[in-house]
């Protein structure tokens, strides 16, 4: 092992350090597949050993009933990002915990260990479930940068009637997953007039869509399918409007369920013309996110300037053009 408090070149240790922590990823996925299956099963012995000692002891309807709350309250705190709900929410399974241990009689203090320990697992579930989140954006973010490091700086914009064919073909260039959509009949909309789950309708100049497999529709898991929205722009895209297209597509993708893969806003700009700062800052840190069963989805709008000598501008560079299965996690 080296010394970690030696460094010689900052950037190329930062990069070294990323390469080595996607190498271990693989193994640290499945060690957290390992903790996630013995805390289910632990959980699935807790149970029947509370019920088991209550029906010896106690009174076995009331204990099982009184997981129902239990499991509802640990299964609601996944939904709350504050502190202090998380901790009322707590308290409260706490409370409902106590109960169970008095309806479970005798030996109270075997019931206070073990349900203590059914509402420990939960926790220990519910963290296990955020650093796999992590990892996998982790492992997504250092496929990207790779990509993005590897990859000609200069994109040249291809031959097309308009802003959107020549998107088009430039997707299908340089993403299997589109050039595969682009071939099914139905796939694609150009134009494209879509009603969001308000009831809303918004216009689109472009939309590709693959649905979702059965299995996913049915048990959530396999590819949940994905969505691109091109947009196109005869002037420079002000905040409004990239407000308002974020809008747009999150009530689209709501009402289809289909998380979106890529939001594109074409513009052709003049000479050296440029967005302003607050259109560039938005570009750069918002995100479109919507949460389609269970899962949440988080797409950046990108900006595809054409420019006058005939190349690509992207604001900014997306490289992958599917959704991952499980959902693509959020940095929030």
């Amino acid at each position: 092992m080296r010394d970690a408090r030696a460094v010689e070149d900052p950037i190329t240790a930062i990069f070294d350090l990323a390469e080595s922590v996607d190498r271990e990823t693989p193994k640290i996925r499945k060690t957290l597949r390992y903790v996630r299956w013995f805390v289910s099963l632990w959980l699935l012995l807790d149970f029947f050993l509370i019920i088991v000692l209550s029906a010896i002891t106690g009174f076995p309807p009331a204990t099982f009933l009184l997981f129902i709350p239990i499991v509802a309250i640990l299964l609601g705190m996944r939904r709350i990002s504050g502190r202090n709900g998380r901790l009322a929410l707590l308290v409260f399974a706490g409370i409902f915990g106590a109960l169970q241990v008095v309806s479970m009689g005798g030996l109270l203090f075997l019931g206070i260990v073990l349900v203590a320990l059914f509402i420990l697992g939960f926790l220990i579930l519910e963290l296990m479930q955020d650093l796999r989140s992590f990892f996998d954006y982790f492992a997504l973010r250092h496929r990207v940068i790779q990509r993005v490091r590897q990859a000609d700086p200069v994109v040249y914009v291809p031959e097309g009637k308009d802003a959107v064919q020549r998107i088009l073909t430039y997707l299908a260039g340089t993403s299997a997953d589109v050039r595969g959509i682009l071939a099914t009949p139905g796939s694609v909309a150009v134009p494209a007039l879509l009603t969001g789950k308000t009831g809303l309708t918004y216009s689109f100049d472009a939309y590709i869509r693959q649905q979702p497999t059965l299995v996913w529709r049915v048990l959530n898991v396999g590819l949940p399918g994905f969505a691109v929205f091109l947009k196109a722009f005869d002037h420079a895209p002000t905040l409004p409007d990239l407000q308002a297209l974020k809008a747009a597509v999150e009530d689209v993708a709501v009402a289809t369920r289909i998380p979106p893969a890529r939001i594109l806003v074409l513009w052709r700009a003049k000479k050296d013309e440029s967005v302003t700062p607050d259109v560039y800052e938005f570009l750069t840190k918002e995100a479109v996110r919507v949460r389609i069963r269970g899962s949440t989805f988080a797409c950046s709008l990108e900006l595809a300037v054409e420019r006058a000598d005939g190349t690509y501008d992207f604001i900014p560079l997306v490289v992958e053009s599917a959704v991952p299965s499980g959902g693509r996690p959020t940095p929030a």
